[in-house]
């Protein structure tokens, strides 16, 4: 994290953990606004420094990342991202990415703990191609913007509104991308100083939402993430990337592309991710196990894939669950089977994983 951008910050009453997850302690004396307790409200600003950046540069970058990654990389434009996936050999996700471009040059974004990792592996496989591949989550700033006046507010500061989820937008060097969710939410990505001009302005007119609130917003959208404790967990169809427009079945050859192809047209997907809540105040680790009385293949019901408190009590999650557990209504968050999970309606429909 840029060591300006955190002094920024830190007036703000910013905190943050070794994965950079922020947290915005409020004065002792007061109580927490219920706008923050209900995201509902005109306006918030989040901090996302939990999510870090690889550049990707060099006239062989395209036809070089085509080869490793779930989605077609000649479908991201200056106006238009997407997520995507890096795979094992065995089809299962490394890490998911948010990509977008700006100028000749692709970003891909995703936890910071995974990061380095991911660099490294990716370097693996440059060889003779014209790409550099940089971490550069210390030099570009992103902070997060939702409300139900969000539009307007960024309207106000001269950017042009993306109308669809993944579109991008740049005015005066930032970038704008539009998040999925019933209220809107954007994510800003920029120079330090030009997001902190931005963050200054719209600062005055907003809450300040941790990294656990953006991270709610995700799973109410339905919108999964690879952590470092879920690595590898996971093949791409599980994630529902099928359905978010993870994954181009038409693009040719990448690491683990056998095996998600297969299961997309020879197999049978036995897990999906849902959306839940279970009545805790424990927030399991992403890839922690799910359990059922009726499992029958001793890997239990599924794995969490993330979970927050929720602002009703409890907690909610996104899940992998096994299809068995499904029709059985039989899933429990932990082993001794006190807390069961209940679904929830997922904002958009699985069926079109056929």
């Amino acid at each position: 994290m840029s060591n300006n951008w955190f002094s920024f910050l830190s007036p703000y009453g910013a905190v943050f953990n070794a994965d950079q997850e922020v947290t915005f302690k409020l004065n002792p004396e007061a109580a927490e606004d219920s706008a923050v307790k209900s995201l509902q409200g005109d306006l918030f600003l989040s901090d996302l420094s939990y999510l870090g950046l690889i550049e990707v540069s060099g006239d062989d970058s395209k036809t070089f990342l085509q080869g490793q990654l779930t989605n077609d990389i000649n479908a991201i434009s200056s106006s238009l991202s997407h997520l995507s996936g890096l795979c094992t050999p065995k089809g299962r996700l490394r890490t998911l990415l948010s990509i977008f471009a700006q100028g000749d040059k692709l970003y891909l974004q995703l936890p910071k703990p995974l990061l380095e990792e991911t660099l490294k592996r990716l370097k693996m496989f440059v060889m003779m191609s014209k790409v550099e591949l940089l971490d550069v989550s210390d030099s570009i700033v992103k902070m997060g913007v939702y409300g139900n006046k969000a539009v307007n507010y960024l309207k106000e500061n001269g950017f042009s509104i993306p109308v669809e989820t993944n579109m991008v937008t740049e005015n005066n060097g930032i970038l704008l991308i539009r998040l999925s969710g019933n209220t809107p939410r954007f994510e800003c990505i920029g120079a330090l100083e030009k997001i902190q001009a931005l963050w200054e302005i719209l600062q005055t007119k907003a809450q300040l939402i941790n990294t656990s609130h953006w991270r709610l917003l995700d799973i109410q959208a339905g919108i999964p993430n690879v952590f470092a404790s879920s690595k590898e967990s996971f093949i791409p169809q599980m994630l529902n990337l099928q359905v978010l427009n993870g994954i181009n079945f038409k693009k040719g050859c990448y690491t683990g592309q056998e095996v998600v192809a297969r299961m997309q047209y020879l197999g049978k997907l036995k897990r999906k991710m849902y959306r839940a809540h279970c009545d805790t105040d424990e927030c399991p680790l992403p890839g922690a196990l799910l359990h059922s009385t009726s499992s029958k293949s001793g890997q239990g019901a599924g794995n969490i894939v993330d979970a927050q408190k929720s602002l009703k009590g409890g907690i909610d999650l996104l899940a992998v669950i096994t299809s068995e557990a499904i029709e059985n209504n039989d899933i429990f968050l932990d082993e001794a089977m006190q807390f069961p999970v209940i679904i929830q309606a997922l904002p958009y429909s699985l069926e079109t994983d056929s």
